[in-house]
């Protein structure tokens, strides 16, 4: 008998994904900057929207001409700020002892490094992908 073949179709670029999270977190960040840009000028919601789309845009464009060296050293740098700010935070506002603080810093730092690895991922696939479809 025969093995039975199955036809697989490409995956769609669009899956959940945990890199998703920084686009939507880049998103939000680049919302408020353009917001507080507008509001230092005096500007409408109109021109905190052009600004928010500009400043997004070059971002995007930074981080597609990043060396991975780079990226990665980036992405070290904001995952040990974050384990610092998150250990701080839940040990001198929050009250809580050193080791709950540093089992919380280290959770928050595994899914920021884990999120920032898949975003470079992401940001392979596509490329890829905007090349393929030329």
């Amino acid at each position: 008998m025969a093995p039975e073949t199955r036809s697989f179709s490409s995956p769609s670029i669009l899956r959940l994904r945990a890199g998703i999270l920084l686009l939507i977190l880049s998103v939000l960040l680049c919302g408020t900057g353009g917001v507080f840009v507008a509001r230092q000028f005096s500007l409408g919601i109109g021109w905190a929207l052009l600004i928010a789309i500009a400043i997004w845009i070059a971002i995007g464009v930074l981080l597609s001409r990043l060396d991975s060296k780079i990226y990665y050293g980036l992405a070290l740098l904001i995952t040990l700020l974050l384990a610092y700010l998150v250990y701080d935070f839940s040990t001198s506002v929050l009250g809580w002892s050193s080791l709950v603080s540093a089992l919380l810093a280290a959770v928050a730092t595994a899914v920021v490094a884990f999120a920032f690895q898949d975003f470079r991922k992401i940001k392979v696939e596509l490329s890829r992908w905007a090349y393929r479809r030329r």
